[in-house]
């Protein structure tokens, strides 16, 4: 169920119905795009409609700020608990060990995504990798990324990149 805060149909999921959410959609290969809003993004979506669309559009949206569910609840609408993104990438990275899913990561510096799966890599397996590529790159080089993300064999894509920047079509 969602919850149309300021405009922002917000899913009123917990973590564990948001993981189940999630993982349905791994066993169905369907694709979905989750997100999560703050309040410092509630605030920038007033002013920035790219920004807002990308959320608005997304499957999953979940209140990743404990102030969203705070002034939610306030003023009658009932979030059961903040869903942070990281945290949720925590535990789908722990599933994807468990159930063999495979994981690109794609975004932030290349000394930071590489770290970032390296750690991956040792504390769970490398099997779960498909692939990783920074978050910098020209518009050309668009195609051949997303070509690259596709034949990794990703059941999860992890974008670490600006919310209006991260779609893509």
């Amino acid at each position: 169920m969602k919850q149309n805060f300021f405009n922002i149909p917000i899913d009123a999921l917990t973590m564990s119905q948001t993981l189940e959410k999630v993982e349905n959609a791994i066993t169905l290969n369907k694709q979905i795009h989750h997100t999560v809003v703050n309040a410092g993004k509630v605030v920038m979506m007033q002013t920035d409609k790219e920004l807002e669309k990308s959320v608005i559009d997304a499957d999953i949206i979940n209140a990743d700020g404990q102030a969203i569910v705070w002034a939610a609840n306030l003023l009658g609408y009932k979030l059961p608990e903040r869903v942070s993104g990281i945290d949720l990438m925590e535990e789908l990275v722990k599933r994807s060990f468990k159930n063999g899913y495979k994981c690109f990561f794609f975004g932030a510096t290349e000394e930071v995504v590489t770290k970032l799966v390296n750690i991956y890599a040792m504390q769970y397996s490398e099997d779960i990798i498909a692939g990783y590529r920074n978050g910098y790159f020209d518009k050309e080089e668009e195609e051949g990324i997303a070509l690259q993300i596709t034949e990794s064999g990703a059941n999860i894509l992890f974008v670490a990149i600006t919310s209006p920047k991260k779609r893509f079509s």
